[in-house]
């Protein structure tokens, strides 16, 4: 039975831009898959909401280098690549979106579909789980409790599941090196400390990821970025942009501005109104 999953909570919310302020305004929850699924999907989340008579919300999020199976009550339900950019949802009246994380590298085994295929844009259901999002959007109205829904979708995501292979478990594994290690700034860096050849990673990388090396290590820079401002009211920006690697703050405010919009102070705890 899927329990909520209470460990590695940062990691989870990790993207979430103006945290501090987006969760007065919805209920984020997290659900582990069954185990025969946990190889292949990172988590299963769950957003609900209830904004009648209040103004819609608008979110804005800094996605990770995974694929996602949404199924959303009023909006659009359907297996998402990833997004180059940030992506907004703009919450209204009363609403729930219940979604699957891919771990980076594993959802081209998973459905036998290359990942690029979806980068920035997004499939029906039913070919991928053999069932309507009519159906799905409708088991997720009536759902009294999340978990059963949850159980419904183990038991549809393990009956379409293929096995992962060693070449997108390499994926996987690069993606997570590049997620923890500091060092790593650059293709060069990857290849030093995986010991896998340049081009090898770029190969693994097309096939099982869906964007290249260059890309994951910006964004997981630049997610790095956001936890730490939605952390921290009395962050220093400039050793914050020394941190990440950038030359200095210059350089990282436009960065970041040129991915979100706004600069990092726009972002900072202190900055938004209650």
């Amino acid at each position: 039975m899927p329990m909520p999953n209470q460990d590695n909570t940062s990691n989870q919310i990790s993207g979430l831009l103006d945290q501090q302020r987006s969760l007065k305004h919805f209920n984020l929850d997290w659900l582990t898959p069954a185990e025969p699924l946990q190889e292949a999907i990172e988590f299963y989340w769950l957003i609900t909401w209830d904004l009648r008579g209040k103004p819609p919300y608008k979110q804005a999020n800094l996605p990770h280098p995974s694929q996602h199976i949404v199924i959303d009550t009023l909006q659009t339900t359907g297996v998402f690549g990833i997004n180059t950019g940030v992506f907004h949802y703009t919450l209204q009246q009363r609403g729930r979106v219940f979604g699957v994380k891919f771990r980076p590298g594993a959802f081209a085994d998973f459905f036998r579909y290359s990942p690029s295929l979806l980068l920035n844009t997004h499939e029906n259901i039913e070919p991928f789980l053999s069932i309507s999002e009519q159906q799905l959007v409708a088991k997720l109205k009536s759902a009294d409790d999340p978990t059963a829904f949850a159980i419904q979708m183990d038991s549809l995501l393990i009956s379409h599941k293929h096995p992962s292979t060693s070449k997108a478990k390499d994926a996987g594994a690069l993606v997570d090196l590049i997620a923890t290690t500091d060092e790593i700034s650059n293709l060069k860096d990857l290849s030093g400390i995986s010991g896998f050849q340049p081009r090898t990673i770029q190969r693994l990388f097309q096939s099982y990821v869906g964007v290249n090396p260059k890309w994951v290590i910006e964004r997981y820079r630049m997610l790095a970025a956001v936890n730490a401002i939605n952390n921290g009211q009395d962050l220093n920006l400039t050793d914050l942009a020394h941190s990440l690697g950038y030359f200095d703050q210059s350089h990282f405010n436009n960065a970041f501005k040129k991915l979100t919009g706004h600069t990092p102070s726009h972002y900072l705890p202190a900055s938004q109104p209650s």
